[in-house]
């Protein structure tokens, strides 16, 4: 009889050992993938900060031409690059073409935004334009009611080059003068924000 209660003992103890065993591992997998989910919001995160980030500046290259004289926004919706192809946004519209600063010629493609030292993975932005829907002009490299679509994608890259995360940023500017309201953001792309008018800080 005793020599049965040693075997159910050690089956009892076996059972309970596997039990935390596999208990053990769930939870490793369970951190594991909590980890990959917590690294990939902190990514997306950062392409999102890049494409605001982008948009800050293009506002501001916008604003700069603009304010000079009103005839530029033409020559940022025909501007043809040799190396960045035109870009189509979701949601629809006319394509847009990259930006580029009509005094200097840069383009705004691939730009590098400053991250904490440590960091391997790099988050650039590469601005666009184009001319919105709704223009008077309904030409595509035209316009007639001073307003520009600026489109900033954000995206985070590893040391290879390879697009860890990508987010895309559309804002509508209304360049008529200091204090000037923009029209509303046309919800055709959900990515898009959209801005108050355009005024120099």
């Amino acid at each position: 009889m005793r020599s049965r209660e040693r075997g159910s003992a050690l089956i009892t103890i076996i059972l309970v050992v596997f039990v935390l065993t596999m208990v053990g591992i769930a939870g490793v997998l369970f951190m594991t993938v909590e980890d990959k989910i917590s690294t990939n919001d902190k990514m997306q995160q950062s392409g999102l900060y890049g494409a605001d980030a982008g948009l800050r500046v293009g506002e501001n290259v916008v604003f700069d031409a603009v304010l000079n004289d009103p005839s530029t926004l033409n020559q940022f919706f025909t501007y043809t690059s040799s190396t960045v192809p035109d870009l189509t946004p979701p949601g629809g519209g006319w394509d847009a073409v990259i930006l580029a600063d009509p005094v200097t010629g840069v383009e705004y493609h691939q730009v590098a935004v400053p991250v904490a030292s440590g960091v391997t993975d790099r988050v650039v932005y590469s601005l666009y334009v184009r001319n919105n829907r709704e223009d008077v002009s309904r030409q595509e490299t035209v316009d007639g009611d001073l307003k520009v679509n600026i489109i900033s994608v954000g995206q985070v890259v590893d040391r290879s080059g390879r697009v860890l995360a990508e987010k895309i940023l559309e804002e509508q500017m209304f360049c008529g003068g200091a204090g000037g309201m923009g029209g509303p953001q046309d919800l055709g792309n959900t990515g898009g924000t959209s801005s108050a008018g355009l005024k120099k800080p």
